[in-house]
């Protein structure tokens, strides 16, 4: 999600913002039952909005909205996994009346889960320039 960029003028909201993070699974025939992320606010509640970012959020996101990034998959009893990052709407440093996504979270990612074979060089270079 932190990658995308989108015109500020638009009324992006937090469910068009969940298809995005779906895509990938869904071209593999699978889902995940969860919305894709919450609000996050300055009254410490877990679930804070209005924006979110799922089928039902109809906010639009602007500068300075903090939500949730977690995306996931699970294996109904196997296994699951789940990326919990905290994103905040940007202006974009380069396109005027863009909008990005900032990244506020500091923990790196665990490599021995990451099979690089299955990524792309965009997705390798991104996680490597996150690591530093």
């Amino acid at each position: 999600m932190e990658r995308i960029v989108w015109p500020s003028t638009s009324t992006i909201a937090g469910r068009d913002m969940d298809i995005l993070a779906r895509k990938n699974l869904w071209a593999a025939g699978l889902d995940f039952k969860h919305g894709t992320g919450h609000g996050v606010g300055s009254y410490l509640n877990v679930h804070e909005g209005p924006q979110g970012i799922s089928r039902a959020s109809s906010c639009k996101l602007v500068e300075g909205m903090c939500v949730s990034d977690e995306p996931g998959y699970y294996e109904d009893g196997q296994f699951g996994i789940r990326i919990e990052n905290v994103i905040m709407v940007q202006k974009h440093p380069k396109f005027e009346n863009h909008y990005m996504f900032e990244n506020l979270t500091v923990a790196p990612y665990c490599r021995d889960l990451i099979k690089k074979e299955l990524l792309s060089q965009d997705t390798i270079q991104f996680i490597d320039n996150f690591h530093q």
